[in-house]
C-alpha cells in the first residue's frame, strides 16, 4: 500500500521579479525585486481562481511588492490584481502603486493580515491659511469606475458576495478600502486610517458587516480654527443605495465625515426621470449604526441623506464641527440612546447642533442625551426650489411631518428641540436591547477599535499635511496661520522647546519667541523678507529644522463699493474705471496680510473692490507669490503684471516665482473685485526651491 504523501506537500514558491506574473494555485510570493513596475497598468502579480472554484491560498511571506518610491500623486499602476472566486490573498504589503491591491469578479474573496499602506494620494492644495476648491473630492459619480480612476485606493473590491476582508493596515494612501456592487461581505479588524479620502468606501453595497474597524482621520479640507470644510472625506463613505448594512463597534473619528451616506443621483433622477414606482422609496436605506464612535469630524459624525429606515443607535456624538447627525430629507429614522456632546461649533447656518434634519418626515428620536449643544435636536422646512422639482421629491413628499421626539435629556444646551412636523407617536421603531445584543454577538472578529487612540481626542488634533493628515508617528516642524500676518511654527512629537534660532538670516530677526511648541520670527524691520532656517530643540535634546521666510509686511489697503451714487461697475469692471473709482474714496486700512474673507469691507454691498500696495526689500534668494482669488484678482510687481485672473471665478491659485540675485526693493500692487458670493483674497510670499 502506497503511503499517502500528497497532503504533506508544501505550497510551491513562486518568484517575483518581472511584470505580469499569473499564479492559479496555491503558493507562497518570494519577492525577488525590490521594486516591480506595472508597466501595461493591468497588474503585477496576476491572481486568478481555478475554474473548478477550489480555494487558491496565495501568501506573500511576509514580504513587500513595491511599484516605486515616486512621490504619492505620481505613483501609478496596480500591484496585486485578482480575478474568480474564492481566493485568499495574506501576510504581506504592498505599496508604491495607484492601486495596490484590485479584485474583480470575486466571489469568495479573503483578504486578509496585508500592508497596503503608502499608495497613491493627490497632492493637496489647500493649506493653513486658507481652503483650495480643487480639494474637494466628487464621490456622485462612480458606475464607470471613476473612484479608482481619479483617486486610486489601497484595496479595491469590485462585483463580489460573501467576501472577508479582516486585519488589513493602511496608512499614507488616499483611500483605504472601496467597495463596489458588493455584498453579504464581512469587512472587519481593519485599520485604514490617516488617509486623505475614505477609509472604506461604499457604492451600491448591501447587507454588509463593517464591524471593529479603525477609521480615524480619513480627513482633508481642514485646518483648526480657520476653516472646516471636509471636501467629502469621510470615514466610512456609503453611496448610491447601500442598504442593509450593519456598521458596529468603529472607530470613525477625526474625518471630513465620520460617515457619509447619500441616496444617489440615480435615486433622485439625475439621471433620468423613471417614474414614481422607481424613485418612491429609493436610497441608501434599512441600515444599522450601533455602537460606534462618530465624533471630532469637520462636518458631520453622520450624514444619512436621502434615506429611508436607517436606525441610529448607541454612538457617541462628540465635538462635530457643524453637527453630529445630519439627516436631510430623512424618512423613518430611528435615532435611540445615543449620547451627543459638544456638536455645532463651527456649523454654517442653520446645521449645528446634535440632529439636524431639514424636510425630515416620522422620525423617532428618543432615550438621546444632550449635553453643551447649540441646539439639540432641529427638524425644519424651508422651501429648497431645486430639489422640490426631482422626482425624488415628488414620489416621497417635502414637508416634514410624523416627527416624534420624546425622553431625550438635555443639559447645558442654548435650545432643546425645535420641530417641524411634530407628532405623538409613529411606526418607526428601533431594534429591542436584546435584538442588538444579539446582533453584536453574532459579529465577526475581535479587535477593540474604540478608544486606541484616545490620546488624540479632539479636532486640533487634526493636522493636514501636504498628502494628508498628520499621523502622530514621528516629530514635525509645520508652518502655522498667525493673527498678524507673520512667520510661525509650531513642533508636534517633542518635548517642551529649550531653544529656537533663525540661520542664515543676520541683521533681518530681532527674536525668535518660543512658547510651549510655538515658534515666532519677528523682523525687525517692517517691508524686508530673508529666507532662514529654524532649528528648535526641545528639553531632551531632540531637534528639528524648517526653512523660512522671514518678513514683516504692511498693506496699505484701499476698500470701496462697486456700486455708488456716480454709477454701477460692471460685473467684470473695466480696469481703467475700476482704478477711477478707488481713486474716489473708500475705507482705508494698514493691514499685516492680505486674508479675506474679511470684516473690513464696506458695509450693505456684497460687490466691492480694494487695491492694496506694499514695498519689500529682498534679500538674495528664490521666491514665489501664491495668490488665492475668488473673483477677480490683477497682481502688479514693479508696474508689470504677474498675475492676472480678472473675471469671476471659484477659487484659484495662481503662483508667480521670481528670483532675487542682490538685495533689492519691489513695489508690490494688488488690485481685487468680488461680484457676489463667497469672497477670497489669500496673497502670500514663501521661498521656493
Amino acid at each position: 500500500m502506497l503511503p499517502l504523501l500528497v497532503a504533506l506537500a508544501s505550497p510551491p514558491s513562486v518568484s517575483i521579479d518581472r511584470d505580469d506574473v499569473v499564479v492559479r494555485e496555491s503558493c507562497t510570493i518570494r519577492v525577488a525585486a525590490p521594486e516591480v513596475r506595472d508597466a501595461d497598468g493591468d497588474g503585477v502579480l496576476h491572481i486568478r481562481g481555478r475554474d473548478d472554484g477550489e480555494r487558491i491560498v496565495v501568501d506573500l511571506g511576509g514580504a513587500t511588492l513595491s511599484g516605486g518610491a515616486e512621490a504619492p500623486e505620481s505613483r501609478t499602476g496596480t500591484g496585486i490584481a485578482i480575478t474568480g472566486r474564492n481566493v485568499t490573498l495574506r501576510n504581506g504589503a504592498i505599496r508604491g502603486f495607484r492601486i495596490g491591491i484590485r479584485a474583480e469578479d470575486c466571489d469568495g474573496l479573503v483578504l486578509e493580515d496585508l500592508d497596503a499602506s503608502d499608495n497613491y494620494a493627490q497632492r493637496l492644495r489647500s493649506t493653513p491659511w486658507a481652503e483650495d476648491a480643487s480639494d474637494w473630492l466628487y464621490p456622485h459619480r462612480n458606475d464607470g469606475g471613476e473612484w479608482l480612476r481619479d483617486h486610486g485606493a489601497a484595496i479595491a473590491v469590485r462585483n463580489a458576495s460573501g467576501a472577508t476582508l479582516r486585519r488589513n493596515t493602511v496608512r499614507r494612501t488616499q483611500n483605504g478600502i472601496v467597495l463596489d456592487r458588493v455584498t453579504r461581505s464581512e469587512i472587519s479588524d481593519n485599520d485604514c486610517s490617516f488617509l486623505s479620502g475614505w477609509g472604506v468606501a461604499m457604492w451600491r453595497s448591501t447587507e454588509n458587516t463593517v464591524c471593529r474597524n479603525s477609521l480615524d482621520f480619513c480627513v482633508r479640507g481642514y485646518s483648526h480654527g480657520v476653516y472646516n470644510r471636509g471636501q467629502d472625506s469621510a470615514g466610512l463613505l456609503m453611496f448610491e443605495q447601500c442598504s442593509r448594512n450593519t456598521v458596529a463597534l468603529n472607530s470613525i473619528t477625526h474625518g471630513g465625515d465620520g460617515v457619509f451616506g447619500f441616496a444617489g443621483r440615480e435615486a433622485l433622477g439625475d439621471a433620468g426621470d423613471r417614474g414614481d414606482a422607481f424613485h418612491a422609496g429609493r436610497g441608501c436605506n434599512d441600515n444599522l449604526f450601533i455602537d460606534n464612535d462618530l465624533s471630532y469630524a469637520a462636518a458631520h459624525g453622520l450624514e444619512m441623506t436621502f434615506g429611508f429606515r436607517n436606525t441610529i443607535v448607541r454612538n457617541r456624538f462628540e465635538w462635530n464641527a457643524i453637527c453630529g447627525i445630519w439627516a436631510g430629507y430623512a424618512r423613518d429614522t430611528a435615532v435611540r440612546a445615543n449620547r451627543f456632546v459638544a456638536n455645532g461649533g463651527a456649523g454654517y447656518g442653520s446645521e449645528r447642533g446634535g440632529i439636524n434634519m431639514e424636510h425630515g418626515q416620522r422620525a423617532r428620536i428618543e432615550g438621546n442625551s444632550f449635553s453643551r449643544e447649540p441646539i439639540g435636536v432641529f427638524i425644519w422646512d424651508d422651501e429648497d426650489a431645486g430639489i422640490a422639482r426631482t422626482p425624488w421629491a415628488r414620489a416621497n413628499g417635502m414637508r416634514p411631518e410624523g416627527n416624534v421626539v420624546r425622553e431625550n435629556s438635555f443639559d447645558a444646551c442654548r435650545a432643546t428641540a425645535d420641530i417641524a412636523g411634530a407628532a405623538e407617536s409613529n411606526e418607526t421603531a428601533a431594534p429591542t436591547d436584546a435584538e442588538l445584543d444579539a446582533i453584536l454577538a453574532a459579529l465577526p472578529g475581535a479587535r477593540v477599535a474604540i478608544g486606541a487612540r484616545k490620546d488624540l481626542r479632539g479636532r486640533d488634533r487634526i493636522i493636514m499635511l501636504e498628502h494628508g493628515p498628520y499621523a502622530w508617528d514621528r516629530p514635525i516642524l509645520r508652518a502655522v496661520p498667525t493673527a498678524a500676518g507673520g512667520m510661525a511654527f509650531r513642533a508636534h512629537g517633542l518635548g517642551a522647546l529649550a531653544s529656537a534660532e533663525a540661520l542664515g538670516a543676520d541683521g533681518v530677526v530681532a527674536s525668535v519667541r518660543a512658547d510651549g511648541a510655538t515658534v515666532e520670527l519677528v523682523s525687525r524691520d517692517i517691508g524686508v523678507v530673508a529666507p532662514a532656517t529654524v532649528v528648535v530643540r526641545d528639553v531632551h535634546g531632540a531637534s528639528l529644522r524648517a526653512d523660512a521666510l522671514v518678513a514683516t509686511l504692511r498693506w496699505k489697503t484701499r476698500f470701496f463699493a462697486l456700486d455708488s451714487a456716480q454709477g454701477r461697475l460692471a460685473e467684470v469692471p473695466d480696469p481703467q474705471a475700476f482704478r477711477a473709482l478707488a481713486l474716489s474714496g473708500g475705507i482705508d486700512r494698514d493691514l499685516p496680510a492680505l486674508e479675506l474673507p474679511s470684516t473690513e469691507r464696506p458695509a450693505g454691498t456684497d460687490r466691492y473692490g480694494l487695491v492694496a500696495e506694499s514695498r519689500v526689500r529682498f534679500a538674495p534668494g528664490t521666491y514665489r507669490l501664491e495668490v488665492l482669488s475668488d473673483d477677480g484678482v490683477r497682481v502688479l510687481v514693479d508696474g508689470q503684471t504677474v498675475i492676472d485672473r480678472w473675471d469671476i471665478h471659484g477659487t484659484e491659485r495662481d503662483i508667480h516665482r521670481f528670483r532675487i540675485d542682490d538685495e533689492r526693493v519691489l513695489r508690490f500692487r494688488v488690485e481685487y473685485f468680488q461680484n457676489r458670493g463667497g469672497a477670497r483674497l489669500s496673497v502670500r510670499l514663501a521661498s521656493d526651491g
